[in-house]
């Protein structure tokens, strides 16, 4: 697994340890195939390591996330979830009415970093954006 020697390398770069508990966390969110609570996150390791609690698990995530290895997206009414960092630029599209939270890809973001660009002359370094509004399924929903 490449990413295992990175994450050693990166950890012990920047002084901490690699734990096994810490390791454990990444996996469960690198596996995972959507966004993920601290508390599903808590709860898939309970079933292969039951002595992992959760304050493990937020140390873990702040760490990871203070080293770019993961990213935390803030969805409004304290909810927060956590997701491998995979692409440099995307967003999300929140559903108000059922909650399900997809990715929008660059493409979308490019239009926003240019015009940034040309009208404010910011240099635009990361672009992270949470539209909210009604899926297809909700929104033909009566």
């Amino acid at each position: 697994m490449p990413h295992c020697v990175h994450t050693r390398r990166l950890l012990r770069e920047h002084g901490y340890r690699v734990t096994p508990q810490r390791l454990m966390v990444l996996e469960v969110i690198r596996a995972a195939d959507r966004h993920m609570t601290a508390e599903e996150i808590h709860s898939a390791l309970q079933k292969r390591y039951p002595g992992v609690d959760l304050s493990t698990v937020y140390r873990a995530l702040r760490l990871f996330v203070r080293l770019g290895l993961v990213e935390q997206h803030e969805l409004g009414g304290g909810r927060r979830v956590y997701e491998w960092r995979t692409q440099p630029d995307h967003g999300h599209f929140l559903c108000e009415r059922c909650g399900r939270l997809e990715h929008l890809e660059g493409i979308f973001l490019e239009p926003l970093r240019l015009a940034l660009d040309r009208t404010r002359g910011y240099q635009v370094r990361r672009v992270e954006v949470t539209v909210l509004g009604l899926c297809a399924s909700c929104r033909g929903a009566p």
